[in-house]
């Protein structure tokens, strides 16, 4: 009777292992961890080391957004990093990051996003544009000579990919009267598409959740720009773009999360046999 209850908890324990593998299952967390940027590609050694943070602060951006007659858009993004954040604790000083605006002189080292973008757009009653993101690639890049320029739509992109990944959805809501809106989005930045910098990241970033603000009639930046990566505002409209992101860590394989439970599950067999013995 021992024996065969032991053989019982036993043959429950692979079962539940078994299934758990087969089960298409991720654990992904918040990211938090530390950014080396004197180990970054083409660093001088004087940059900083930041952390712990996990959300990455954007100062105001543009975007430009083609709407075509089929319901689809695409458009094109540029920032820079403002600021490092770490949940509940605040922003980290961080003296030799440019943070210089649209001119982007200075000392130092900056950080720049580009991205692009795919999607569908409708109408909603009451004069509200729907957008659903479902596609893009995004890259921040370092760079040791700052000198991004929204006016000259250039220098966002000259450095270095630290961060580099794929828009994996999102969505928003932008009224078509006051030409103010807001935007979520989810991006990737592991698999064959995406990766982070293992020689500046303390810890490998899998993605991220970011939330941003859209004003069509900012009359600080707008009017100063013609094109964004190369396209010209006349292809579209121009858009002030406020947001942030918050890093989520590689997700654990579900093979591997489940397998670890199923040990648990055989250590518990093994333990009852010790008692019934």
């Amino acid at each position: 009777m021992k024996h065969y209850a032991f053989s019982h908890h036993l043959k429950q324990s692979l079962l539940l292992l078994g299934l758990a593998i087969t089960t298409p299952i991720a654990s992904a967390a918040a990211w938090s961890g530390t950014a080396n940027y004197t180990a970054a590609p083409g660093a001088t050694g004087d940059e900083a080391v930041v952390g712990p943070f996990d959300t990455y602060d954007f100062g105001l951006g543009v975007g430009l957004v083609k709407v075509n007659n089929d319901g689809t858009l695409s458009g094109y993004f540029q920032t820079y990093v403002n600021d490092h954040i770490l949940t509940n604790a605040g922003g980290i000083n961080v003296p030799q990051l440019n943070v210089s605006g649209a001119s982007g002189s200075g000392s130092g080292f900056e950080l720049t996003v580009v991205a692009n973008f795919t999607g569908t757009y409708s109408v909603l009653p009451g004069g509200v544009q729907s957008i659903s993101l479902t596609g893009g690639n995004v890259g921040l890049y370092f760079d040791t000579t700052p000198d991004f320029s929204f006016s000259a739509d250039s220098g966002f992109n000259d450095g270095t990919a630290i961060l580099s990944g794929t828009l994996t959805g999102g969505s928003g809501f932008i009224s078509l009267s006051s030409g103010k809106g807001i935007e979520q989005l989810d991006l990737s930045f592991s698999g064959i598409l995406g990766s982070s910098n293992s020689s500046v990241y303390s810890a490998p970033i899998g993605g991220g959740s970011a939330l941003f603000s859209i004003d069509l009639n900012n009359s600080t930046l707008l009017p100063g720009i013609n094109s964004v990566q190369g396209h010209n505002k006349s292809e579209g409209a121009l858009a002030a773009v406020d947001g942030s992101i918050n890093l989520t860590a590689v997700p654990l394989p579900a093979a591997a999360w489940m397998f670890g439970a199923g040990l648990v599950g055989l250590l518990g067999a093994g333990q009852r046999k010790k008692t019934v013995a």
